[in-house]
Protein backbone atom coordinates (compact mmCIF):
# COMPACT_ATOMS: atom_id res chain seq x y z
CA UNK A 1 0.00 0.00 0.00
CA UNK A 2 1.38 3.33 -1.06
CA UNK A 3 1.19 5.91 1.68
CA UNK A 4 1.50 9.66 1.15
CA UNK A 5 3.14 11.83 3.67
CA UNK A 6 3.48 15.58 3.92
CA UNK A 7 6.22 17.58 5.55
CA UNK A 8 5.25 19.79 8.39
CA UNK A 9 6.93 23.22 8.11
CA UNK A 10 8.43 24.74 11.19
CA UNK A 11 7.54 28.36 11.91
CA UNK A 12 10.64 30.54 12.31
CA UNK A 13 11.13 33.75 14.25
CA UNK A 14 9.41 36.86 12.83
CA UNK A 15 11.47 38.89 10.38
CA UNK A 16 12.30 42.45 11.38
CA UNK A 17 10.44 45.16 9.46
CA UNK A 18 12.23 46.71 6.53
CA UNK A 19 13.57 50.11 7.55
CA UNK A 20 14.47 52.45 4.72
CA UNK A 21 16.89 55.36 4.80
CA UNK A 22 16.59 58.23 2.31
CA UNK A 23 19.27 58.68 -0.32
CA UNK A 24 21.74 61.57 -0.11
CA UNK A 25 20.90 64.99 -1.49
CA UNK A 26 22.81 65.21 -4.76
CA UNK A 27 22.30 68.90 -5.47
CA UNK A 28 22.97 71.50 -2.77
CA UNK A 29 23.70 75.09 -3.80
CA UNK A 30 24.61 78.05 -1.58
CA UNK A 31 24.44 81.72 -2.50
CA UNK A 32 25.32 84.73 -0.37
CA UNK A 33 23.46 88.04 -0.58
CA UNK A 34 24.81 90.47 2.00
CA UNK A 35 24.27 88.99 5.45
CA UNK A 36 22.17 86.05 4.24
CA UNK A 37 23.16 82.74 2.69
CA UNK A 38 20.40 80.99 0.74
CA UNK A 39 20.64 77.21 0.46
CA UNK A 40 18.73 75.48 -2.32
CA UNK A 41 18.25 71.74 -1.80
CA UNK A 42 17.00 69.20 -4.34
CA UNK A 43 15.32 66.50 -2.26
CA UNK A 44 15.96 62.79 -2.97
CA UNK A 45 13.51 60.72 -5.01
CA UNK A 46 14.50 57.29 -3.67
CA UNK A 47 15.96 55.47 -0.70
CA UNK A 48 19.56 54.35 -0.35
CA UNK A 49 18.67 50.87 -1.66
CA UNK A 50 16.95 52.35 -4.71
CA UNK A 51 13.43 51.64 -3.50
CA UNK A 52 10.59 54.10 -3.90
CA UNK A 53 8.76 56.03 -2.65
CA UNK A 54 11.42 57.78 -0.67
CA UNK A 55 11.01 57.65 3.11
CA UNK A 56 11.90 61.25 3.92
CA UNK A 57 10.75 62.82 7.16
CA UNK A 58 13.03 65.84 7.40
CA UNK A 59 16.31 67.33 6.24
CA UNK A 60 18.84 68.82 8.66
CA UNK A 61 21.32 71.48 7.50
CA UNK A 62 24.59 71.96 9.40
CA UNK A 63 27.00 74.89 9.06
CA UNK A 64 30.61 75.53 10.06
CA UNK A 65 32.90 78.56 9.66
CA UNK A 66 36.60 78.04 9.09
CA UNK A 67 39.42 78.25 6.58
CA UNK A 68 39.14 74.60 5.60
CA UNK A 69 36.31 72.13 5.89
CA UNK A 70 36.18 69.34 8.47
CA UNK A 71 35.94 65.88 6.86
CA UNK A 72 32.46 64.66 6.09
CA UNK A 73 32.65 61.87 8.68
CA UNK A 74 33.30 64.37 11.51
CA UNK A 75 31.58 67.48 10.20
CA UNK A 76 28.74 67.41 12.73
CA UNK A 77 31.20 67.30 15.66
CA UNK A 78 32.07 70.97 15.21
CA UNK A 79 29.18 72.22 13.07
CA UNK A 80 25.93 73.72 14.33
CA UNK A 81 22.41 72.92 13.20
CA UNK A 82 21.37 75.79 10.93
CA UNK A 83 17.83 74.63 10.32
CA UNK A 84 15.45 71.80 9.53
CA UNK A 85 13.36 71.52 6.38
CA UNK A 86 10.12 69.56 6.27
CA UNK A 87 9.79 68.28 2.71
CA UNK A 88 6.65 68.82 0.59
CA UNK A 89 4.51 65.79 -0.34
CA UNK A 90 6.14 65.35 -3.76
CA UNK A 91 9.61 63.84 -3.88
CA UNK A 92 12.39 65.47 -5.87
CA UNK A 93 11.06 68.96 -5.18
CA UNK A 94 13.28 71.88 -4.29
CA UNK A 95 13.50 73.22 -0.75
CA UNK A 96 15.12 76.40 0.47
CA UNK A 97 16.62 77.59 3.73
CA UNK A 98 18.07 80.95 4.68
CA UNK A 99 21.03 81.23 7.05
CA UNK A 100 21.29 84.77 8.40
CA UNK A 101 24.92 85.26 9.39
CA UNK A 102 25.31 86.06 13.08
CA UNK A 103 28.51 87.48 14.63
CA UNK A 104 29.40 83.96 15.83
CA UNK A 105 29.15 82.64 12.27
CA UNK A 106 31.57 85.27 10.94
CA UNK A 107 34.49 83.97 13.02
CA UNK A 108 36.19 80.59 12.86
CA UNK A 109 34.39 77.84 14.74
CA UNK A 110 36.08 75.58 17.24
CA UNK A 111 38.72 73.38 15.61
CA UNK A 112 38.25 69.68 15.19
CA UNK A 113 40.38 67.75 17.70
CA UNK A 114 42.66 65.11 16.24
CA UNK A 115 41.73 61.61 17.25
CA UNK A 116 44.39 59.13 18.37
CA UNK A 117 44.70 55.67 16.93
CA UNK A 118 42.64 54.30 19.82
CA UNK A 119 39.84 56.71 19.13
CA UNK A 120 40.53 58.98 22.10
CA UNK A 121 41.08 62.69 21.74
CA UNK A 122 44.49 64.25 22.11
CA UNK A 123 44.22 67.53 24.07
CA UNK A 124 45.24 70.55 22.03
CA UNK A 125 45.79 68.64 18.78
CA UNK A 126 43.67 69.98 15.92
CA UNK A 127 43.04 69.13 12.29
CA UNK A 128 42.62 72.65 10.92
CA UNK A 129 45.66 74.74 11.83
CA UNK A 130 45.58 76.98 8.73
CA UNK A 131 45.69 80.73 9.45
CA UNK A 132 45.88 81.84 5.83
CA UNK A 133 43.19 82.37 3.28
CA UNK A 134 39.68 83.74 3.65
CA UNK A 135 37.17 82.42 6.10
CA UNK A 136 34.46 80.33 4.52
CA UNK A 137 31.08 79.07 5.55
CA UNK A 138 30.66 75.31 4.95
CA UNK A 139 27.37 73.43 4.78
CA UNK A 140 26.41 69.75 4.87
CA UNK A 141 22.89 68.32 4.60
CA UNK A 142 21.67 65.08 6.20
CA UNK A 143 18.27 63.49 5.34
CA UNK A 144 16.27 61.50 7.90
CA UNK A 145 13.46 59.00 7.45
CA UNK A 146 10.13 59.18 9.23
CA UNK A 147 11.59 56.71 11.78
CA UNK A 148 14.57 59.02 12.40
CA UNK A 149 17.04 56.91 10.46
CA UNK A 150 19.72 59.10 8.84
CA UNK A 151 20.68 58.76 5.22
CA UNK A 152 24.10 59.56 3.76
CA UNK A 153 25.24 63.19 4.07
CA UNK A 154 25.52 65.46 1.06
CA UNK A 155 28.77 66.75 -0.30
CA UNK A 156 30.04 69.84 1.50
CA UNK A 157 29.42 73.21 -0.16
CA UNK A 158 31.27 76.40 0.73
CA UNK A 159 30.72 80.15 0.56
CA UNK A 160 33.58 82.67 0.99
CA UNK A 161 33.06 85.15 3.83
CA UNK A 162 35.09 87.94 2.25
CA UNK A 163 33.83 91.51 2.68
CA UNK A 164 30.96 92.52 0.41
CA UNK A 165 30.45 95.82 -1.43
CA UNK A 166 28.33 98.56 0.08
CA UNK A 167 24.72 98.82 -1.11
CA UNK A 168 24.01 101.51 -3.70
CA UNK A 169 22.47 104.72 -2.41
CA UNK A 170 19.76 107.13 -3.58
CA UNK A 171 17.78 104.54 -5.54
CA UNK A 172 14.99 106.35 -7.38
CA UNK A 173 12.03 104.70 -9.12
CA UNK A 174 9.72 106.41 -11.61
CA UNK A 175 7.23 104.97 -14.06
CA UNK A 176 5.36 105.54 -17.30
CA UNK A 177 2.44 103.66 -18.82
CA UNK A 178 4.86 101.02 -20.14
CA UNK A 179 7.72 100.61 -17.66
CA UNK A 180 9.41 101.55 -14.39
CA UNK A 181 12.83 103.18 -14.52
CA UNK A 182 15.40 102.88 -11.71
CA UNK A 183 18.48 105.02 -11.19
CA UNK A 184 21.00 104.92 -8.34
CA UNK A 185 24.32 106.24 -7.13
CA UNK A 186 27.28 103.84 -7.27
CA UNK A 187 28.31 101.58 -4.42
CA UNK A 188 30.79 103.42 -2.24
CA UNK A 189 29.72 106.80 -3.63
CA UNK A 190 32.00 108.88 -5.85
CA UNK A 191 35.16 107.42 -4.31
CA UNK A 192 34.03 103.89 -5.06
CA UNK A 193 33.09 104.91 -8.60
CA UNK A 194 36.54 106.38 -9.26
CA UNK A 195 38.37 103.43 -7.71
CA UNK A 196 36.41 101.03 -9.89
CA UNK A 197 37.66 102.82 -12.97
CA UNK A 198 41.24 103.42 -11.86
CA UNK A 199 43.96 101.65 -13.79
CA UNK A 200 45.35 98.54 -12.05
CA UNK A 201 48.74 99.00 -10.38
CA UNK A 202 51.74 98.33 -12.57
CA UNK A 203 53.47 95.00 -12.09
CA UNK A 204 56.64 95.07 -10.03
CA UNK A 205 59.84 94.58 -12.06
CA UNK A 206 61.06 92.27 -9.30
CA UNK A 207 59.34 88.89 -9.22
CA UNK A 208 58.86 88.03 -5.57
CA UNK A 209 56.84 84.93 -6.33
CA UNK A 210 53.08 84.48 -5.80
CA UNK A 211 51.44 86.85 -3.36
CA UNK A 212 49.96 85.31 -0.22
CA UNK A 213 46.23 84.77 -0.28
CA UNK A 214 44.41 87.79 1.09
CA UNK A 215 41.75 86.79 3.52
CA UNK A 216 40.11 90.20 3.86
CA UNK A 217 39.80 91.67 0.37
CA UNK A 218 36.89 91.69 -2.03
CA UNK A 219 37.41 90.11 -5.45
CA UNK A 220 39.04 92.39 -7.99
CA UNK A 221 37.15 93.89 -10.88
CA UNK A 222 34.52 96.58 -11.43
CA UNK A 223 31.37 96.78 -9.35
CA UNK A 224 28.22 95.61 -11.10
CA UNK A 225 24.61 95.57 -9.99
CA UNK A 226 21.62 93.27 -9.56
CA UNK A 227 18.04 94.54 -9.38
CA UNK A 228 15.25 92.85 -7.43
CA UNK A 229 11.54 93.61 -7.50
CA UNK A 230 8.60 92.62 -5.34
CA UNK A 231 4.98 93.26 -6.29
CA UNK A 232 2.06 93.24 -3.89
CA UNK A 233 -0.07 90.11 -4.40
CA UNK A 234 -3.11 90.25 -6.63
CA UNK A 235 -6.14 89.87 -4.31
CA UNK A 236 -7.96 87.92 -7.05
CA UNK A 237 -5.15 85.38 -7.56
CA UNK A 238 -4.51 82.57 -5.03
CA UNK A 239 -0.96 82.36 -3.65
CA UNK A 240 1.35 80.03 -5.59
CA UNK A 241 2.34 76.62 -4.30
CA UNK A 242 5.90 75.52 -4.88
CA UNK A 243 9.15 74.87 -3.08
CA UNK A 244 9.26 74.05 0.61
CA UNK A 245 10.71 76.82 2.71
CA UNK A 246 12.19 77.15 6.16
CA UNK A 247 11.85 80.35 8.16
CA UNK A 248 10.36 82.13 5.16
CA UNK A 249 13.39 81.50 2.95
CA UNK A 250 12.86 82.74 -0.58
CA UNK A 251 15.93 82.76 -2.82
CA UNK A 252 16.12 86.18 -4.46
CA UNK A 253 15.82 86.21 -8.24
CA UNK A 254 17.29 89.21 -10.02
CA UNK A 255 15.26 90.93 -12.72
CA UNK A 256 18.39 91.27 -14.86
CA UNK A 257 19.93 88.15 -16.39
CA UNK A 258 23.55 89.22 -15.75
CA UNK A 259 24.95 91.91 -13.40
CA UNK A 260 24.78 95.39 -14.92
CA UNK A 261 27.57 97.90 -15.46
CA UNK A 262 25.09 100.77 -15.84
CA UNK A 263 23.52 102.82 -13.06
CA UNK A 264 19.99 102.55 -14.48
CA UNK A 265 17.48 99.82 -15.30
CA UNK A 266 14.10 99.68 -17.06
CA UNK A 267 11.47 97.16 -15.96
CA UNK A 268 8.35 96.61 -18.12
CA UNK A 269 5.22 96.65 -15.98
CA UNK A 270 1.45 96.79 -15.96
CA UNK A 271 -0.16 99.88 -14.51
CA UNK A 272 -2.53 97.94 -12.24
CA UNK A 273 -2.41 99.86 -8.96
CA UNK A 274 -0.34 97.23 -7.11
CA UNK A 275 2.60 98.54 -5.10
CA UNK A 276 6.00 97.48 -6.45
CA UNK A 277 9.28 97.90 -4.58
CA UNK A 278 12.80 97.63 -5.98
CA UNK A 279 16.18 97.07 -4.33
CA UNK A 280 19.65 97.11 -5.87
CA UNK A 281 22.72 95.13 -4.78
CA UNK A 282 26.37 95.58 -5.73
CA UNK A 283 28.36 92.60 -7.06
CA UNK A 284 32.15 92.22 -7.18
CA UNK A 285 34.02 89.48 -8.98
CA UNK A 286 32.78 86.85 -11.41
CA UNK A 287 31.87 83.18 -11.33
CA UNK A 288 32.40 81.30 -8.09
CA UNK A 289 34.45 84.19 -6.64
CA UNK A 290 31.64 86.72 -7.03
CA UNK A 291 30.31 88.31 -3.85
CA UNK A 292 27.07 90.24 -3.56
CA UNK A 293 26.34 92.95 -1.02
CA UNK A 294 23.25 93.71 1.00
CA UNK A 295 20.28 95.26 -0.80
CA UNK A 296 19.77 99.00 -0.93
CA UNK A 297 16.90 100.75 0.76
CA UNK A 298 13.76 99.94 -1.25
CA UNK A 299 12.39 102.36 -3.83
CA UNK A 300 8.65 101.85 -4.21
CA UNK A 301 5.99 102.93 -6.68
CA UNK A 302 2.24 102.36 -6.91
CA UNK A 303 1.50 102.52 -10.63
CA UNK A 304 -1.80 104.32 -11.16
CA UNK A 305 -3.19 104.74 -14.64
CA UNK A 306 -3.19 108.48 -15.20
CA UNK A 307 -2.02 108.10 -18.79
CA UNK A 308 -4.58 108.98 -21.49
CA UNK A 309 -4.53 107.25 -24.88
CA UNK A 310 -2.85 108.94 -27.78
CA UNK A 311 -5.03 111.26 -29.90
CA UNK A 312 -6.56 109.40 -32.87
CA UNK A 313 -4.92 110.04 -36.22
CA UNK A 314 -5.94 109.99 -39.86
CA UNK A 315 -9.44 111.48 -39.38
CA UNK A 316 -11.03 111.77 -42.82
CA UNK A 317 -14.55 113.21 -43.51
CA UNK A 318 -16.79 112.39 -46.48
CA UNK A 319 -19.99 114.37 -47.22
CA UNK A 320 -23.01 112.70 -48.82
CA UNK A 321 -26.58 113.91 -49.24
CA UNK A 322 -27.94 114.47 -45.73
CA UNK A 323 -24.96 113.12 -43.76
CA UNK A 324 -21.23 113.34 -43.08
CA UNK A 325 -19.18 110.20 -42.48
CA UNK A 326 -15.82 110.05 -40.71
CA UNK A 327 -13.16 107.32 -40.54
CA UNK A 328 -9.84 107.26 -38.64
CA UNK A 329 -6.90 105.03 -37.69
CA UNK A 330 -7.34 102.64 -34.75
CA UNK A 331 -5.47 103.25 -31.50
CA UNK A 332 -3.20 100.47 -30.18
CA UNK A 333 -3.45 100.90 -26.38
CA UNK A 334 -4.22 97.67 -24.51
CA UNK A 335 -6.77 99.35 -22.24
CA UNK A 336 -8.59 101.25 -25.00
CA UNK A 337 -12.36 101.38 -24.54
CA UNK A 338 -13.37 103.38 -27.62
CA UNK A 339 -13.86 106.82 -29.15
CA UNK A 340 -15.97 109.97 -28.87
CA UNK A 341 -16.68 112.17 -31.91
CA UNK A 342 -16.84 115.95 -31.35
CA UNK A 343 -18.50 118.53 -33.62
CA UNK A 344 -18.95 122.23 -33.97
CA UNK A 345 -19.70 124.78 -36.67
CA UNK A 346 -16.88 126.61 -38.44
CA UNK A 347 -15.22 129.14 -36.13
CA UNK A 348 -16.32 127.45 -32.89
CA UNK A 349 -13.63 127.35 -30.21
CA UNK A 350 -15.18 124.40 -28.38
CA UNK A 351 -16.54 121.20 -29.91
CA UNK A 352 -19.25 119.09 -28.27
CA UNK A 353 -19.85 115.32 -28.44
CA UNK A 354 -22.22 114.04 -31.11
CA UNK A 355 -21.97 110.37 -30.19
CA UNK A 356 -24.40 109.40 -27.48
CA UNK A 357 -21.83 107.07 -25.91
CA UNK A 358 -18.30 105.75 -26.40
CA UNK A 359 -18.16 103.85 -29.72
CA UNK A 360 -15.81 100.97 -30.44
CA UNK A 361 -15.62 101.26 -34.23
CA UNK A 362 -13.28 103.61 -36.10
CA UNK A 363 -16.08 105.16 -38.17
CA UNK A 364 -19.10 107.35 -37.51
CA UNK A 365 -21.91 108.82 -39.61
CA UNK A 366 -23.45 112.14 -38.56
CA UNK A 367 -26.96 112.43 -40.02
CA UNK A 368 -27.97 115.51 -38.02
CA UNK A 369 -26.50 118.08 -40.42
CA UNK A 370 -27.88 121.01 -42.42
CA UNK A 371 -26.96 121.41 -46.08
CA UNK A 372 -24.58 124.25 -46.82
CA UNK A 373 -23.30 124.52 -43.23
CA UNK A 374 -19.56 124.07 -42.65
CA UNK A 375 -18.81 121.71 -39.74
CA UNK A 376 -15.64 121.02 -37.75
CA UNK A 377 -14.95 117.51 -36.39
CA UNK A 378 -12.41 115.91 -34.03
CA UNK A 379 -12.13 112.50 -32.33
CA UNK A 380 -10.89 111.61 -28.84
CA UNK A 381 -9.89 108.18 -27.51
CA UNK A 382 -11.11 106.85 -24.13
CA UNK A 383 -9.54 104.12 -22.00
CA UNK A 384 -11.22 101.64 -19.64
CA UNK A 385 -10.02 103.01 -16.31
CA UNK A 386 -12.71 103.05 -13.60
CA UNK A 387 -14.44 104.93 -12.18
CA UNK A 388 -13.07 107.84 -14.21
CA UNK A 389 -11.60 106.99 -17.63
CA UNK A 390 -8.68 108.83 -19.17
CA UNK A 391 -9.51 110.79 -22.32
CA UNK A 392 -7.00 111.72 -24.99
CA UNK A 393 -6.47 115.13 -26.47
CA UNK A 394 -8.42 115.91 -29.62
CA UNK A 395 -7.26 114.63 -32.96
CA UNK A 396 -6.45 117.18 -35.62
CA UNK A 397 -9.63 119.04 -36.52
CA UNK A 398 -11.11 118.58 -39.98
CA UNK A 399 -13.64 120.85 -41.74
CA UNK A 400 -16.27 119.89 -44.30
CA UNK A 401 -19.47 121.43 -45.70
CA UNK A 402 -22.67 119.40 -45.49
CA UNK A 403 -24.63 118.64 -48.70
Amino acid sequence: MLMASSACGKKGPPLPPIVHAPDALRQVAARRVGGDIFLTLTLPTQNVDGSVPVDLGRVEVYGYTGRSSPPTTRFIEVATLVGTVAPPPESGAAATLRDTLTPDELVAGRPLARASGSGSTLPGAVVDVSTRGPLKRFYMVVPFSDRNRPGPPSTIVEVPLTPVPDPPIDVLATYTAQAATLTWEPSGGLVGFLLDRAAPPAASPVDDGPAPEDGGAMPVGPTRYNIYGETAPDPLTPPPTGAATAAGAIPPLALNQVPLDALAFTDPLQVDGRRRCYTVTAVRGTGERAVEGSPSAPACITPVDTFPPAPPTGVSPIATDGSISLVWEANTERDLRGYVVLRGEAGAATLTPVTGQVISETRFTDSDVRPGVEYVYAVTAVDSRLPQPNVSAESERVEITAR
